[in-house]
């Protein structure tokens, strides 16, 4: 079944006991239901996208995210949580780039200061930026693997992005935040434990099949 925003409306009110609206106004649980959206995409990683030809550029190691995704031909418009991955193109090769926390980037790969070359590392450091390494001696093109926030559901008919079986925990946050604000402490916490319940639950839905190589014994 594709969500819209008027399914989850309806859900979290049935939640609330309150199928009319006249303790939570629909424009109110709206707010809840993106701030909701946006948690599960958070915390599962739920929604990606493969951002494409980035430039890197020559003797440049610092790319602020969100400037960053924006020079790709296709621009990612949508928040950027984290960047999962990225590859680089030299000759007619594509190779992913190896990741290491900032700490070890700084030790080992930024230790020589005029050593330019083509970057084989990347590192976040914090939530809005990213540090290859080596230092690019010239332009050089990426594919970045970016975790985003979906796009805010405004109207009741609005499709959602966030792909099954993510949709379902939704409702439960936004009902948390609702309960929250009411200061109804204990039917509050009860929605994010079952949010957190139902979002675990999920990631394991999605994962169990995968399998690595299915003809390995």
């Amino acid at each position: 079944m594709a969500y819209t925003l008027q399914t989850y409306l309806t859900e979290v009110q049935q939640l609330l006991h309150d199928p009319n609206g006249n303790f939570w106004p629909v424009t109110e649980l709206t707010g809840y239901i993106n701030i909701a959206r946006n948690r599960i995409a958070s915390d599962t990683k739920c929604l990606r996208q493969l951002v494409t030809s980035i430039p890197l550029v020559a003797a440049q190691e610092l790319y602020p995210i969100a400037a960053t995704v924006a020079t790709a031909p296709t621009p990612m418009l949508n928040n950027v949580i984290d960047v999962m991955g990225i590859s680089l193109y030299y000759g007619n090769a594509r190779y992913k780039m190896l990741y290491m926390s900032f700490s070890q980037f700084d030790a080992y790969v930024r230790a020589y200061q005029s050593y330019q070359t083509r970057p084989v590392v990347f590192t976040r450091m914090g939530a809005l930026n990213i540090y290859v390494g080596p230092v690019p001696d010239q332009a050089y093109i990426t594919d970045w693997d970016c975790a985003i926030e979906p796009a805010a559901l405004a109207l009741t008919t609005d499709t959602d992005t966030i792909p099954a079986p993510f949709n379902a925990p939704v409702k439960y946050y936004a009902a948390h935040l609702a309960k929250f604000k009411e200061q109804s402490y204990g039917e509050a916490d009860m929605f994010e434990k079952k949010y957190s319940r139902e979002g675990l639950r999920a990631q394991r839905v999605f994962q169990t099949r995968v399998l690595p190589n299915p003809y390995q014994t």
